[in-house]
């Protein structure tokens, strides 16, 4: 396995973007608990999904490799935030109002269960369908831990895919605790990784 060069996405490849992660995506139970379900869910998820490459973006923390056949997606816990603009648009184009003020109900609850500490929070990691299973996502994962590490900063996620926790744990993840939050029907896998370790 050859290594690979992970390119920080900017503005212009937010298509690119929206095109590696919408399909990995399309059937996770958290992505699409935060859509309204209609016959526009698809393209929900891809807004969704640009809304978080802004957010990312901002704060020089969306990655995608060179072949764009991977991408991961972080924000900082004390980063630059959504925008007005952006969480009006995400509430218009993804949710609706009624869901909106539930998925901001749920992402405080998400909140409280994260460190009080500075640290990274992966977003969104993804491979096309293609390439899943090649190596790809525990490169971007390599990547991101090797810039963390330099930082100091410890890495957060969550997952609702039990599928991924070997993916995780198998990169040096560990899983902290699971969660089933209020609104959900499903569990919360909760992952940390430590550059001390």
């Amino acid at each position: 396995m050859h290594s690979m060069d992970m390119i920080t996405a900017r503005e212009k490849d937010i298509p690119a973007l929206i095109r590696i992660l919408t399909p990995p995506f399309e059937t996770n139970r958290s992505v699409n608990r935060c859509v309204k379900q209609d016959d526009k869910r698809l393209q929900r998820i891809a807004k969704q999904i640009r809304y978080v490459c802004k957010i990312s973006i901002r704060n020089n923390l969306a990655f995608m490799n060179s072949s764009q056949t991977g991408a991961l997606l972080c924000n900082l816990s004390d980063g630059k935030k959504s925008t007005i603009l952006d969480d009006f648009l995400f509430i218009l184009q993804v949710s609706g109002l009624k869901l909106g003020l539930q998925i901001l109900k749920r992402e405080k609850q998400l909140k409280q269960l994260r460190p009080k500490t500075n640290y990274c929070h992966l977003w969104f990691i993804g491979v096309l369908n293609d390439w899943q299973g090649n190596g790809v996502g525990s490169q971007l994962l390599t990547c991101l831990k090797q810039r963390c590490k330099e930082k100091n900063l410890p890495i957060y996620l969550e997952t609702s895919n039990a599928f991924n926790i070997p993916f995780y744990e198998r990169n040096g993840f560990r899983l902290i605790k699971t969660r089933k939050l209020p609104m959900d029907d499903f569990e919360i896998y909760f992952f940390s990784w430590s550059p001390n370790e």
